[in-house]
């Protein structure tokens, strides 16, 4: 830990000058500690190198400036166009032009598949597209279908103006009831409302006349969809992959005018049909309550507890409003490790809680997108570290490190 937050401290691309002391401090106490745990064996040239970094910095500015992983990775291109080994320097100054001048030709010949250029999966899948395990099946669960239905007509901005009027005809014909049921009478009934009250109004619009109208019964149902240059799976898919899909984010304006993050990881993919072309994919989610989200105050990290699940009646959420995230096993809330049951044989050795990541979208370059396209920066990332407190952390007691001298003669 004390390790992770230094090199992400020293990674940023503005860096305070008075926290360096600190800094040095604190990575000379992580190598201290490692000592009193690591055989000398593991302290070799990279692992004494951390030492000098602090001080490279004070000399040449952030590390982004002189980095030089760009330029090995670069390196490793360069090498492959060594076909004569008698002759690199050759090779490779010639296997580097020859690739500018066909890229060069390539900008100004129309309509042509560059060479060795791979088109990116996500290519017309910004939008949704289900990819793994399409199935149709008839939907039997009414209340399972109006949350869904609901789902949809809630967030439309067509539908808006009529979520209000809703509300207050339940209100007038319910006196007295408390807000909670106003609400779950209004999830209940306002599609069927909605379908009643657009019924013969003929200036209704295309799109708001088919959310008005029930959606097809025949659900198409996914286990794994593309959207907004994310990979998402179900849960029970995730299970026989070597990946993890599952993980969402969501933000909720409260009526407070702030933000509720919700975290979860998906159960079911739906997409409903409402006519043609205009299907909506939807998330059916298992969400952590509120209560079970923890932000380390610090590092800065936010841990869930997957455990610790509820919010049944609301667990659709639209495919294009979440954000995906991954769950790293904490183990720093990993339990005290304890007899093994005689009968059983079995101990429960899992972490309590996990921590999120934020996943990494495959969008730049996709459909003529940028790195500055508002849907680029829809969702913030969640920075897996984050000092806000002295980075400097102290060793405890029992930490302190021991110098074995050895006796001089007579003594």
């Amino acid at each position: 830990m004390k390790l992770c937050a230094f090199l992400n401290a020293i990674s940023q691309k503005v860096i305070n000058p008075e926290d360096l002391p600190k800094l040095q401090k604190d990575v000379v106490q992580c190598l201290v500690s490692f000592e009193l745990l690591f055989p000398p064996s593991f302290f070799n040239i990279m692992t004494h190198l951390l030492v000098h970094l602090v001080e490279e910095i004070e000399i040449l500015g952030p590390v982004f400036l002189h980095n030089m992983f760009p330029f090995e990775r670069f390196m490793g291109v360069l090498k492959k166009y060594v076909h004569n080994r008698a002759r690199p320097e050759g090779s490779i100054s010639k296997g580097r032009e020859t690739e500018e001048v066909i890229e060069f030709c390539v900008d100004f010949l129309p309509d042509v598949k560059p060479i060795g250029v791979p088109q990116s999966r996500h290519e017309g899948r910004l939008s949704g597209k289900g990819t793994l395990g399409k199935k149709a099946m008839t939907c039997r669960d009414g209340l399972s279908f109006t949350q869904a239905h609901y789902t949809v007509l809630h967030n439309s901005p067509l539908v808006a103006p009529y979520i209000e009027e809703h509300k207050n005809i339940v209100r007038s014909n319910n006196p007295g009831q408390s807000d909670s049921w106003i609400t779950e009478h209004h999830m209940e009934t306002f599609g069927s409302w909605l379908q009643t009250h657009l019924m013969n109004d003929n200036d209704v619009g295309d799109q708001l006349y088919l959310l008005a109208k029930l959606p097809s019964s025949t659900i198409l149902t996914f286990k794994g969809y593309e959207i907004n240059g994310n990979t998402f799976y179900t849960f029970a898919q995730d299970q026989k992959s070597t990946n993890q899909n599952s993980g969402v984010r969501f933000d909720a304006a409260t009526d407070k005018e702030r933000k509720d993050t919700y975290y979860g990881y998906i159960d079911e993919i739906w997409e409903l049909d409402y006519g043609p072309n205009f299907k909506v994919p939807l998330f059916r989610c298992k969400w952590v309550k509120l209560t079970g989200v923890k932000l380390d105050e610090q590092y800065g990290m936010t841990t869930v507890d997957l455990n610790n699940l509820g919010y049944l009646d609301e667990p659709f959420v639209l495919a294009k409003d979440v954000a995906q995230v991954f769950y790293v096993k904490d183990m720093a809330s990993k339990p005290k490790r304890k007899r093994k049951d005689k009968q059983t044989n079995t101990s429960n050795e899992e972490p309590k809680r996990h921590i999120v990541l934020s996943g990494k979208r495959n969008i730049v370059g996709v459909e003529d997108m940028t790195d500055m396209s508002e849907d680029y920066n829809k969702f913030h990332e969640i920075p897996p570290f984050k000092v806000n407190i002295d980075p400097s952390i102290k060793l405890n007691d029992e930490d302190a490190p021991w110098l074995r001298r050895r006796r001089k003669p007579g003594h």
